[in-house]
């Protein structure tokens, strides 16, 4: 058996121990104490971050500590402060941009009222009528910067055709006329002693819409005539504008439209007849004065019935 001397740490006694279980734990043989003393865990060592953490957490809560007791100690004298000649000061200021902007508003309108008061009114109406009559000059004169539409610009071709010196008349007057005439329009010239005659036959189906066939959009006679003069008149006029200078000395349009013709023996056709023509002469026209540009019915007045078929058709309604 081994046998161990151990010194008690109270009393300095040797004391002669044995080996022993762990649940035993031996005493000092003179004053009882415990010869071994329990081992004591060494202290935690915090992480560097978390030693700065905290001593962060300190110094700032020593900082709020002094700013509550300064706020404290501070807040009624400044209760106790007068503000006044602050207010003072900023109301000044303000009045100061206040007066400037016054002053340059003030400045503006006089400046308006002046050059107001230096118009001549009558000077300006001059000048305005003036600049009316170089415009319209300049639409009569077909300038291409008044061609805007379709029908202006196809007006500058025919305008082109009628001045073209190196084409004959007959030529120009042909020309004139198919740009005046919708597509499928039969045109003729022909040259008498007197003068030219041109002979313009068109379909109502291919300048205006709703007439197809034997179907029309129009349920009287007389709302079909109308229409039907109305755009014989706009061929007629670009006629007149554009060849009254080569010789042309009458024109006949005429309308065209299909109806379903009846014979005596029971049967029905539909046939493309002439509705209604009309004949307009050199010498009811001497000079037009209308813009070209603007007026496509001026020559209206002046049309002679050449042939009127609206007494021989009956208009069938579908309408109740």
């Amino acid at each position: 058996m081994k046998m161990k001397i151990v010194e008690c740490p109270k009393c300095a006694v040797k004391n002669r121990i044995n080996s022993y279980s762990d649940d035993l734990k031996p005493v000092c043989g003179r004053c009882g104490a415990s010869l071994f003393q329990e081992r004591q865990e060494p202290p935690i060592n915090l992480s560097p971050q978390k030693n700065r953490f905290g001593t962060f957490l300190t110094y700032f809560l020593i900082v709020l500590t002094v700013a509550v007791a300064y706020g404290i100690l501070v807040t009624p004298d400044l209760m106790r402060k007068d503000f006044s000649s602050l207010i003072a000061a900023e109301a000044e200021q303000t009045g100061l941009i206040k007066k400037r902007y016054e002053d340059k508003l003030s400045a503006k309108k006089a400046s308006l009222e002046k050059e107001l008061a230096a118009i001549n009114a009558q000077n300006l109406r001059k000048r305005a009528t003036k600049s009316y009559n170089e415009l319209s000059e300049a639409r009569k004169s077909f300038d291409k910067r008044f061609a805007l539409s379709p029908r202006e610009k196809t007006q500058l071709r025919m305008r082109n055709l009628a001045t073209d010196s190196t084409r004959s008349f007959h030529d120009a007057i042909s020309s004139v006329a198919k740009e005046a005439s919708p597509i499928g329009a039969d045109i003729s010239v022909h040259e008498f002693a007197k003068g030219i005659a041109q002979q313009i036959d068109i379909d109502m189906s291919s300048m205006t819409s709703g007439e197809h066939g034997t179907q029309t959009k129009h349920h009287t006679k007389d709302s079909l005539r109308k229409e039907v003069i109305s755009l014989i008149s706009r061929v007629t006029n670009d006629i007149f504008q554009f060849c009254r200078g080569l010789n042309i000395n009458t024109i006949h349009v005429g309308c065209r439209h299909f109806v379903t013709t009846s014979y005596s023996n029971g049967s029905e056709r539909e046939e493309n007849i002439v509705l209604f023509k009309i004949k307009i002469e050199a010498d009811q026209i001497p000079l037009l004065t209308n813009d070209p540009f603007l007026d496509i019915y001026s020559t209206t007045e002046h049309l002679k019935v050449d042939e009127d078929n609206f007494g021989e058709i009956e208009i069938k309604s579908s309408r109740i």
